[in-house]
């Protein structure tokens, strides 16, 4: 896995070693981390790694060429993980795409105005690029996004991400009233500032509770330093690098769930946490507006509205009945989420597709 990897990474491993053990062959073109190899065989995957960050897309175009020439593939599939690489310019036939979210204007609250451009022209041109390819994405909201660019909705399947009933488990003797936990990728979008922003008013009535802040990226001395720069480090406690076990630990502990992105592609946490009888309290956000069943599994509120996310959080922390009833409902939302069906419907997709092209002769 990619060291800077987030939840298209997982979702990309997930589905696809699933479908390696049911027989399939999955070559794998990737960015290349510091001091990994070109190439390995891992997990049944066959691994290409080429380029860096910055220059992957680049690169994209001629490797996959240098591939078609000595290797057959029923198909090349375009993960678009924010920037896409116009596989169907390459490829003729048999590419698909999958897409996690777009960007469009929120990219720039991430980056500077010169490469926030560059993303959100590379978008645009999407449905033009991509005009004809089969898709599929992680929710309702990510398929309008594409719709709205000019692609048609009937060549758009939304797969859910799943989640390891196994490893995540509600414990009610874990539950600590009080404890609010983030979790996920330090990134400006994603807005943990947010967050951060109304302790200094929870505390003026609730100084007993703790907020957790679990993940790594580009933002995180950013927001170490707004911490420090209100004085919050009482009350609020980063946890970088966690590993898979810490962070369901962490999702059995808490109280509630906060998600403030500006958009995701589904919610993947929210569901996690969800397993684990954690409700949430979630901007309105495309992605988090699917993953989230207000005033059932948890709250929404409009995005950036801090008022609206002080209240909602106030609320769980305070009404123990309504807690509980979301906590029960979170379980049963969850447990209709699984990454092997994810993968059996991804499966059933390209084999409908590979089936109903016309044989050559």
């Amino acid at each position: 896995m990619n060291p800077l990897g987030g939840g298209a990474e997982v979702y990309l491993y997930e589905i696809f070693s699933r479908l390696v053990r049911r027989g399939h062959r999955v070559t794998l073109l990737v960015s290349r981390p510091h001091g990994a190899p070109y190439y390995e065989r891992a997990e049944g995957f066959e691994i290409y790694r080429i380029g860096r960050r910055l220059n992957f897309n680049f690169l994209v175009p001629g490797a996959v060429k240098a591939l078609l020439r000595h290797h057959q593939y029923d198909f090349i599939i375009d993960d678009l993980n924010k920037i896409p690489f116009y596989t169907p310019a390459v490829v003729r036939r048999n590419h698909f795409g999958l897409m996690m979210h777009l960007f469009r204007k929120d990219i720039y609250k991430e980056v500077g105005f010169v490469q926030a451009s560059y993303v959100y022209l590379a978008e645009t041109l999407i449905g033009v690029g991509y005009r004809r390819t089969p898709f599929a994405v992680l929710s309702e909201s990510s398929r309008k996004d594409l719709v709205d660019l000019g692609l048609r909705s009937e060549d758009i399947d939304v797969v859910h991400c799943g989640i390891e009933q196994v490893k995540y488990r509600f414990e009610s003797a874990k539950k600590e009233p009080g404890l609010i936990l983030y979790v996920g990728r330090l990134k400006r979008y994603k807005s943990v500032h947010h967050l951060i922003g109304v302790v200094p008013r929870l505390v003026q009535d609730r100084p007993d509770i703790k907020v957790i802040i679990a993940g790594d990226g580009d933002a995180r001395d950013e927001l170490v330093r707004l911490v420090r720069t209100k004085s919050l480090e009482r009350w609020i406690e980063f946890r970088f690098g966690i590993s898979e076990e810490e962070k369901v630990k962490l999702y059995q502990r808490a109280w509630i769930l906060v998600q403030p992105s500006v958009k995701e592609g589904w919610g993947l946490t929210v569901i996690e946490a969800g397993a684990c009888g954690t409700p949430s309290v979630a901007a309105y956000s495309p992605g988090l507006v699917e993953s989230v069943k207000d005033g059932v599994t948890g709250y929404l509120y409009p995005y950036g509205d801090a008022d609206a996310m002080l209240e909602r959080i106030r609320r769980l922390l305070d009404d123990r009945k309504s807690w509980q009833a979301m906590s029960r409902a979170c379980l049963g939302w969850a447990a209709r989420f699984s990454w092997d069906k994810a993968a059996q419907k991804l499966e059933s997709i390209l084999l409908k597709l590979l089936n109903s092209r016309p044989q050559e002769k």
